[in-house]
């Protein structure tokens, strides 16, 4: 069967269609114009805020507790206790003289360094000098040598104490003997003054031996 287009709704849907929608953009632009002023009455209202209320607090302050003394406690005899079971405690002497004290503490060894060990060797202060003057103002050349008009020659050994005194003084040799060459040099090394041998930055005792002559004139 034939079908007229004009009459056709298939045909005139599209043409319907945008007819509707530029009715409805008219009939929308129409409202606003008729209506474009709008008011509005919006009241701000504050809330009103809670009260506060302020009290005053009282300052408290730490009292020290205060300590009451202790009653002293009196002793009290006791009815239960037999005389007879105390004890007597005799005066007893705690110093017994039979026993003997305790050994002192033992000396602390002096450190002695071999002579030809040491670093730094002592020296006789005013050299043999010192020796020769020391003779003869004291008058120590041995009375039987002097009147039999003999010299003699003695080795005195000793040692230098790290204060630079001797000690240890004696004879190792003398010539000839028995004329008091020997006694005479071990009066004069103990008169002698030494600077002190050194042995690592420190004083040390150090071993020597000085020969002394004695010469008749």
């Amino acid at each position: 069967m034939y079908k007229n287009p004009k009459f056709d709704l298939k045909y005139q849907y599209r043409r319907v269609l945008e007819t509707s929608a530029v009715l409805a953009l008219l009939l929308i632009i129409a409202v606003l114009m008729a209506f474009k002023k709008f008011e509005t009455n919006v009241q701000m209202r504050a809330m009103e805020a809670p009260p506060i209320k302020v009290e005053d607090i009282p300052i408290t302050r730490t009292v020290k507790k205060i300590e009451v003394p202790r009653k002293p406690t009196i002793p009290v005899e006791d009815p239960d206790i037999d005389p007879e079971d105390d004890i007597d405690i005799q005066d007893v002497d705690m110093f017994d003289p039979t026993i003997a004290p305790p050994p002192p503490p033992p000396a602390i060894e002096e450190e002695i360094v071999p002579f030809y060990k040491v670093e730094i060797k002592p020296m006789l202060i005013g050299g043999e000098q010192a020796i020769a003057d020391y003779i003869s103002k004291y008058d120590l050349f041995p009375k039987m040598a002097r009147e039999t008009g003999v010299s003699g020659k003695v080795l005195i050994g000793f040692i230098v104490d790290k204060d630079g005194r001797t000690k240890n003084v004696e004879v190792i040799q003398e010539k000839p003997p028995g004329l008091g060459f020997g006694e005479a040099g071990v009066k004069v090394m103990k008169a002698m003054k030494f600077s002190p041998g050194m042995q690592r930055d420190k004083p040390v005792s150090v071993p020597m031996q000085q020969p002394i002559t004695f010469t008749y004139e």
